[in-house]
């Protein structure tokens, strides 16, 4: 058998430019992969923080509705984010003497709450 050596050298470089186009074509799909994941990230995001602004806007609404009631029985509350926990508390203040008369959830819930949290970390050592 008779090989032509210039039909193989010329065949040689057809294989490395399709080679290259396949490359070229696996980093394009590759890149697009990872747009796509991105903006599927991106938009889940976006929708936690509509959830996120909307629940806020909710609580907010009704916490001015109570707080319209608790004026009627010479009471007001105060109610405050504790971060930490991402709780609501509320106080309840006498309007006359502006002495608190509870704390809802109570302070030994809370530090409780928070030490559980702790532990929990401890033991699997990642937030939940």
């Amino acid at each position: 058998m008779d090989i032509d050596v210039q039909k193989i050298q010329e065949l040689t470089p057809v294989k490395v430019e399709l080679s290259t186009d396949l490359q070229k074509e696996q980093v394009k799909v590759e890149l697009q992969r990872k747009a796509d994941q991105q903006n599927k990230q991106n938009m889940a995001l976006a929708n936690e923080n509509k959830r996120k602004a909307k629940s806020r806007a909710v609580t907010d609404q009704y916490m001015k509705q109570v707080l319209k009631i608790s004026n009627v029985l010479d009471r007001e509350l105060s109610y405050s984010v504790n971060k930490e926990l991402n709780q609501v508390v509320v106080k309840v203040i006498d309007s006359k003497t502006d002495k608190v008369i509870r704390v809802i959830p109570s302070e030994a819930l809370l530090k409780l709450h928070s030490r559980m949290k702790e532990v929990i970390g401890l033991i699997f050592d990642e937030e939940i």
